[in-house]
């Protein structure tokens, strides 16, 4: 018998009926709002701009923008990539994953083989222009205070993992791939670079909750990354000039420190350059920063590639921002947790980013993937990221870090995906586009085997680590104290400032709160709160929606 108690009276119906309809018209208000706040609306407002920019891109060349043409085929790769990225994000994936395999799927498959329309320069010119975002990115948000307390520890585990790695990557390349010693090494040194497109994410993340930044451990796994992607492609620029014969034998030896010093002296000179240029009081500084920043670096990675010094275009790549901000975290419009002009390449990033994994994963065809080869690919890249792992944490030991932070340390060296992407299929191009080695199939083999082993190391390597990282981050550092609360409080980016209708009607300022307490500043005050109600209850409302579905889900249960 049905107990009566638990049957809901008409009034109780009525009352659910209404609660429903309720969550069903904010559900429709969170999701078009004005302005938009909502997931959905961020992803068209997504899609807007790669359609205008296509359309835009289709009006100046149209033959190459119809389907069968390059632009085509690389609009229509980069949005499908992107898509693909956003799926793996929702079952708790990195999103690089998906773009991969969804650019892996656009070479293979027949009849919607898109990638082949591609030319092999394009893919090139995007991967090292990801490269120059993430350098600069480093470089930014490494703190030059606690890099320089730290600089012991940070030296120590920068070298010690990557020559350990370095060395047992070329040594199993060599007995368990059969290749010569050159090639081995070769694909040893593109092996070990760490990658700061996995890692760096993840680290801000940390810094912004303060999550590890008593001992400064995000601040070092940042600049651990991004010196070590220096060194791995120093090591690699030297190694294939000598493999292919570009040059005289000792020259070519000692370009490898004359490379370093040059991109040194590059990054400081023009950092400190852009101490002073634009002036700090002036109107749109953010925006000059950021015009500055990116030219310079986008000048010293691709300049240094034309007169194939790549080395020293990658170090001035992550000096350049290290010195600039030095100065620039001093003054007002500068906050340690969201600063503009990180803000400014961390957009362009998201934009490039499905163009630079949806590449790398239709360079890979599935002809190349044979079992045996893909078997003793993984076994080296496991054998040298073994010797990676021990010498991490013998250097993290030495270092005087704690257990937990060794442990940490020595996780965070896992990922592998910029640096294998912008130079895994540097070489198998070099050998295709000179006529007297495309015939030399050894060369073709060989090259094969580097871009097969960089693959599998991204597609692999660059998901394990980012989950590890997350899920071991919050277990292993230190927590946020309260002052460290209180402290990560976000502002209002500084670059809004120097559009002049955000200037007209902004008041906030993180630096500078005395303002609002100015009787003069009231009504300003006001005309801001008015201006930022409306996204405010469209923050409140779509908090309510999943406050709303928990609620309803539990009294059915």
């Amino acid at each position: 018998m049905t107990n009566p108690s638990i049957i809901p009276s008409p009034c109780e119906e009525d009352d659910a009926v209404s609660e429903t309809s309720k969550s069903a018209k904010e559900l429709w208000s969170s999701l078009w709002t004005c302005p938009p706040i909502s997931p959905l609306t961020t992803m068209t407002s997504m899609a807007a701009i790669a359609f205008l920019f296509y359309g835009s891109i289709w009006g100046l060349t149209a033959k190459e923008a119809m389907p069968g043409g390059p632009v085509f085929g690389l609009f229509m790769l980069a949005l499908v990539c992107y898509l693909g990225g956003q799926f793996t994000k929702l079952i708790k994936l990195p999103t690089l994953v998906g773009m991969m395999v969804f650019g892996f799927i656009l070479r293979n498959v027949p009849a919607i083989n898109i990638a082949k329309d591609i030319p092999s320069e394009w893919g090139s010119n995007i991967r090292h222009m990801a490269l120059i975002l993430i350098l600069l990115r480093a470089g930014l948000e490494v703190d030059s205070d606690i890099l320089l307390k730290q600089k012991a520890t940070c030296t120590k585990l920068i070298f010690i993992p990557f020559i350990f790695e370095l060395v047992a990557g070329s040594l199993a390349a060599k007995y368990l791939l059969d290749m010569p010693w050159l090639w081995a090494f070769t694909l040893g040194s593109m092996l070990s670079a760490v990658s700061p497109a996995v890692v760096l994410p993840v680290m801000l993340k940390l810094q912004k909750k303060g999550i590890g930044t008593e001992n400064g451990v995000p601040t070092m796994v940042i600049a651990v990354a991004g010196i070590d992607d220096v060194l791995a492609l120093t090591a690699y620029e030297v190694l294939f000039g000598v493999l292919m014969g570009k040059g005289n034998m000792e020259w070519l030896i000692a370009r490898g420190p004359i490379e370093v010093i040059v991109g040194i002296i590059y990054g400081i000179a023009l950092g400190i350059f852009l101490w002073y240029i634009p002036h700090p009081e002036e109107r749109k500084t953010s925006v000059f920063r950021f015009l500055l920043l990116l030219l310079g670096g986008m000048f010293c990675l691709f300049g240094s590639q034309q007169i194939e010094w790549g080395a020293a275009g990658a170090l001035g790549c992550i000096c350049l921002p290290f010195v600039a901000a030095i100065r620039w975290k001093k003054h007002k419009d500068w906050d340690d947790e969201e600063n503009p002009v990180g803000e400014a390449l961390a957009f362009i990033w998201k934009i490039i980013e499905p163009f630079l994994f949806g590449l790398i994963g239709s360079e890979i065809k599935l002809e190349m993937l044979k079992p045996t080869l893909v078997g003793l690919s993984l076994a080296t890249m496991f054998i040298a990221l073994f010797f990676r792992m021990a010498a991490s944490m013998l250097a993290a030991w030495t270092a005087g870090l704690s257990f937990k932070e060794q442990v940490f340390v020595t996780f965070a060296g896992l990922p592998k995906a910029t640096v294998q992407a912008a130079i895994g299929p540097q070489a198998l191009n070099y050998v295709r586009g000179d006529e007297e080695l495309a015939g030399q199939k050894d060369l073709i083999a060989h090259a094969t085997m580097i871009l097969t082993v960089a693959v599998l190391a991204i597609i692999i390597f660059a998901p394990l680590g980012s989950v590890l990282i997350s899920i071991l981050a919050p277990r292993l550092l230190s927590k946020p104290t309260n002052n460290d609360v209180e402290k990560s409080k976000t502002s209002v980016p500084a670059i809004m400032d120097s559009i002049p209708m955000y200037q007209q009607n902004s008041s906030y300022d993180i630096k500078n709160e005395n303002r609002l307490s100015n009787p003069e500043n009231s009504n300003s005050r006001e005309h801001q709160n008015n201006q930022y109600s409306s996204s405010s209850v469209c923050s409140q409302n779509w908090r309510n929606i999943e406050n709303n579905s928990n609620v309803n889900t539990s009294e059915k249960l």
